[in-house]
């Protein structure tokens, strides 16, 4: 035969192989995604522009404003998740919880999803089921979103419509809002067969007044994120006006929170750029995008390396309680 046949074991030698390209593809897809829409981004601003725009800004400040800023956030969301732990019946000390809380915070450079996957298995380690644990993290972020959606849409109605007249968030706030409200029903009228499975039992155990309770306290964190969000653009000399800062603001992090690329790479610069470039006076660049462009990669690599430093701080004295 001059094509001799190959073995009957060949064919399952490759499959491992194929398995391990796609598992390479599957880790690499989201850092392909941000890479591309970076790409788009930098094609469409002249460079020298942004060349301006990083030479100009106020780095120093802008580096010790955020990591103060991530100190500050830390401390508010401890204290928001033990409140919410709490009224789903997981008590533990404020201390425990914020160093279990900032040590996610490495994990959350990666995703802010894996973030919330981490603080879920430390519960499991608590003692918590994995599915009740899963459960917990699922109440918390309805709870963050809860707020998020109460902060921007108390700024829009008090006239912090975006700029660009093209632009309406109504349609989008109108739609969380009926979902808000139509998952808050269920909780109160609680239909049968619904909330049976475990991974909900700690949204039927907060009931009304516990997602009340948790919204109270989760409040102070969300509201000081965006307004410290505000203030970073504003220290970069973009003079967002505040009602409409606490109206965009938010629409920022919840494309930050889609679990798209890497800790929002890629897409919150375009969300920024798109949202926030009309505000950058005439006199600051001939190219407004490039300022908010140059702003948003700043911004973003010092919230790495504050997430950072905190995390690997408390990531070690936890390790030493346990």
């Amino acid at each position: 035969m001059i094509f001799p046949t190959p073995p009957a074991s060949a064919p399952l030698e490759l499959e491992p192989a194929h398995r391990a390209r796609r598992r390479v593809f599957v880790k690499l897809w989201p850092w392909l995604v941000a890479l591309a829409i970076l790409a788009f981004l930098f094609a469409r601003i002249p460079r020298t522009a942004l060349v301006s725009a990083f030479a100009a800004g106020p780095w120093p400040l802008l580096g010790l404003y955020t990591l103060g800023q991530w100190l500050i956030i830390l401390v508010a969301d401890a204290y928001a998740i033990s409140v919410s732990l709490a009224v789903t019946g997981f008590r533990q000390r404020f201390s425990r919880i914020f160093l279990a809380r900032g040590a996610t915070y490495i994990l959350g450079i990666l995703n802010y999803a894996l973030g919330q996957g981490a603080l879920g298995l430390y519960l499991q380690r608590s003692g918590v089921t994995a599915l009740k644990a899963a459960g917990n993290v699922l109440f918390m972020m309805i709870v963050n979103l809860g707020v998020l959606l109460v902060i921007a849409s108390g700024a829009l109605l008090a006239g912090g419509s975006p700029k660009p007249a093209h632009f309406s968030l109504s349609p989008l706030f109108s739609g969380l809002w009926l979902a808000l409200i139509l998952y808050l029903a269920a909780i109160v009228l609680q239909p049968l067969g619904l909330w049976n499975s475990q991974l909900l039992a700690p949204l039927r155990q907060a009931r009304l007044m516990g997602h009340l309770r948790a919204m109270a306290a989760r409040f102070p964190h969300i509201l000081f994120l965006v307004l410290a969000y505000w203030g970073a653009l504003r220290l970069w000399g973009i003079p967002v006006p505040l009602s409409q800062g606490l109206a965009l603001v938010p629409v920022v992090l919840l494309i930050n929170a889609l679990p798209i690329t890497p800790l929002g790479l890629g897409t919150t610069q375009a969300a920024l750029v798109w949202l926030f470039s009309p505000y950058v006076p005439p006199a600051a660049s001939a190219v407004p995008a490039a300022v908010v462009l140059a702003f948003s990669l700043s911004y973003y690599f010092f919230g790495i390396i504050a997430q950072a430093l905190l995390g690997l701080w408390c990531f070690q004295k936890i390790r030493r309680l346990s």
